[in-house]
């Protein structure tokens, strides 16, 4: 009887053993992606000022082709008009 309640003894604790162990593996696999996610953040967050950046010197070239034009379109009058006169 003492060796059954032995062997009984010892399957709970290595059941407890292998739970004890599942569990510490699945909170190093939580404290892993905890650690992930200021870097996926910080990247994000990178990604995200260098897209401002692209769309803010995009809207700027786009400006200064809109001046380059319209600069032209004046000359062009101008140059017109000074024909005509000749």
């Amino acid at each position: 009887e003492a060796r059954g309640r032995l062997r009984a003894a010892e399957e709970a604790l290595a059941a407890k053993q292998e739970l004890i162990d599942k569990l510490k593996a699945e909170a190093e696999q939580q404290r892993a992606r905890l650690e992930t996610i200021p870097v996926l953040q910080a990247q994000a967050d990178i990604y995200k000022a260098d897209f401002a950046a692209e769309r803010a010197a995009r809207e700027q070239l786009h400006a200064q082709r809109e001046a380059l034009q319209d600069a032209l379109a004046q000359l062009r009058l101008r140059l017109e008009a000074e024909a005509a006169a000749r």
